[in-house]
C-alpha cells in the first residue's frame, strides 16, 4: 500500500500551461506560471516571450504545501 501512494505522489500529472520565460540559464529556461510559479521548462530562444510548455501539478501543489505562508 505504501508502495501504490509513493508511486501516485511522485508520477508526474503534466499539462500545457502558457508560461512566461523569466531567464535562460544553463540548465534550461526557467519561466513562470500565470499563478507566479517558476518552473523549469528546458531548451527556449530568449526571455519575455510567452510559449506553451509542460507543467507537472503535481510539483506545484507539494511546493505549495511545503511553504505554508502562501
Amino acid at each position: 500500500m505504501l508502495f501504490a501512494y509513493l508511486m501516485w505522489y511522485v508520477a508526474p500529472a503534466e499539462n500545457m500551461d502558457l508560461v512566461r520565460i523569466v531567464a535562460v540559464t544553463e540548465s534550461g529556461c526557467i519561466a513562470e506560471t500565470s499563478d507566479g510559479f517558476a518552473v523549469n521548462i528546458g531548451e527556449c530562444r530568449e526571455p519575455n516571450q510567452y510559449v506553451m510548455a509542460p507543467v507537472d501539478k503535481k510539483v506545484r501543489e507539494r511546493a505549495a504545501l511545503m511553504n505554508p505562508t502562501t
